[in-house]
């Protein structure tokens, strides 16, 4: 079954996924420079222009959003993260103004079984992630999750109680076969495949990623577009989405783990926000709670995304890390207070200390260009804290919700409204670290 056609104009719209917003600006303004990708360049994004829309009285994709059209909101809010973008449609001509590939349905039959076995023959990439034009708050975190789950599998699909997302996951170019045999029996429904390759599921009851019911909020009639439009300018409103749909924060991040978003920090870890030279965030817990593990992870997402990052470990016990027998270690014990070491490379200071500083002069002494500092202990300090809990360590945490900006666990701590966040989800935590602890904003570090 060759593809009816296969057609294409234009790129993806330059607009980073966390947004920076003087490029925003200018890509508004017609002169913003292309970016590169979010998400690595082995999926592709084709956007499923939906059916016949009966229920609509008209086209979807094509329906006037906020400033556009539905599919330009769409296109505008997660586009930029692939390298690879499409749409599929079953008359290319109503599209070519989007500025992207069109891709023309390979039967000539409606139905979203269609759109998909479509997009695997025509991706570039050896994975495409499907998403149907209908379902305007699917957030960039969700679809970052999708893309780094699917690797090994034949399609990675979020799933809540007994619902499945077809048209928002990632199927394997590997399984186009099958998809024709299955078209060929007469099949339409996209899950009844599933049993026949090899599937896995991303679950998204505990609300991570914002509650299912809103996060794939369908567009099927004028009654829930006109919800739809309204809930986007509250999101507009609220300062967490552009007016083109562009995420600037995720709700569900900032506000998962209970009603009335996340609270106020006590004014006390405020007062050191304030007075510190660079923003600080700490990552405490119980000892063996893992919080090195998460940490490794988390600085190496960061530094992914461009980050300058010092890191501060905190050691009750004392320390040393000179070696014994060797130079500046001998020159210390002949009575050197302060010694050092420097390499083209790599140098340090000893400094030998009859008071431990506080955090706010380490931080102060930090004489590199960086743009955050991550320490792991200082519990005790005002600096604002993940703590990290793991439920075979202990079952209860060591801080007040008030010193948290949030919690990463792999157990459920009811009753506190700061998010909420997986162990292993690391770009998660990044998210909330440049939210709550960066403001949102870029590197500024060259």
């Amino acid at each position: 079954m060759p593809l009816a056609g296969h057609r294409g104009c234009g790129v993806p719209s330059p607009v980073q996924a966390t947004i920076d917003l003087e490029v925003y600006m200018a890509w508004e303004a017609g002169s913003g420079p292309a970016v590169e990708p979010s998400f690595p360049s082995g999926v592709s994004l084709a956007l499923q222009s939906g059916g016949a829309s009966r229920r609509m009285g008209g086209d979807k994709a094509t329906t006037r959003f906020v400033d556009g059209t539905l599919l330009e909101w769409i296109r505008d809010r997660v586009a930029p993260l692939f390298g690879h973008v499409f749409v599929v449609a079953n008359d290319p001509a109503r599209f070519r103004m989007f500025g992207l590939p069109v891709v023309t349905d390979a039967l000539d039959e409606r139905g979203s079984a269609v759109g998909v076995y479509t997009a695997l023959l025509a991706s570039p990439t050896d994975r495409v992630l499907c998403l149907a034009c209908d379902m305007p708050f699917v957030t960039p975190r969700l679809l970052r999750r999708l893309v780094e789950g699917s690797v090994g599998s034949d399609v990675f699909v979020p799933r809540h109680g007994p619902y499945m997302q077809p048209v928002c996951a990632v199927y394997s170019r590997a399984i186009a076969g099958v998809f024709e045999d299955f078209l060929a029996e007469g099949e339409r429904r996209i899950d009844a495949i599933y049993n026949r390759v090899n599937t896995e599921y991303l679950d998204v009851d505990d609300g991570r990623f914002g509650h299912p019911d809103e996060l794939f909020m369908n567009v099927n009639t004028p009654e829930e577009l006109a919800a739809a439009r309204e809930r986007a300018l509250r999101e507009i409103d609220a300062g967490l989405t552009t007016r083109r749909g562009v995420v600037l924060r995720d709700s569900a991040l900032l506000a998962r783990g209970g009603a009335g978003g996340a609270p106020s920090l006590a004014p006390r870890i405020e007062a050191f926000r304030a007075r510190s030279l660079l923003p600080v965030v700490s990552f405490v817990g119980k000892k063996k709670s893992g919080k090195t593990t998460v940490l490794v992870g988390v600085i190496r997402e960061l530094a992914g995304r461009g980050y300058r990052v010092a890191a501060l470990k905190h050691d009750t016990h004392g320390f040393d890390v000179d070696i014994p027998g060797t130079d500046s270690y001998r020159l210390r014990e002949a009575g050197a207070v302060v010694t050092g070491i420097s390499s083209p490379d790599t140098y340090v200071w000893v400094n030998r200390s009859t008071q431990e500083p506080t955090l706010e002069q380490l931080v102060a002494r930090i004489s590199e260009p960086v743009d955050l500092v991550i320490t792991e202990g200082f519990k005790r300090k005002d600096a604002p804290k993940i703590e990290v809990s793991r439920r075979e360590r202990s079952s209860s945490l060591i801080c007040d919700e008030d010193e948290l900006v949030g919690i990463v666990s792999d157990q459920r701590f009811d009753g506190y409204r700061v998010p909420q966040l997986a162990m292993d989800d690391f770009a998660a935590i990044a998210d909330l670290v440049e939210v709550r602890i960066l403001g949102g904003k870029r590197s500024a570090v060259p």
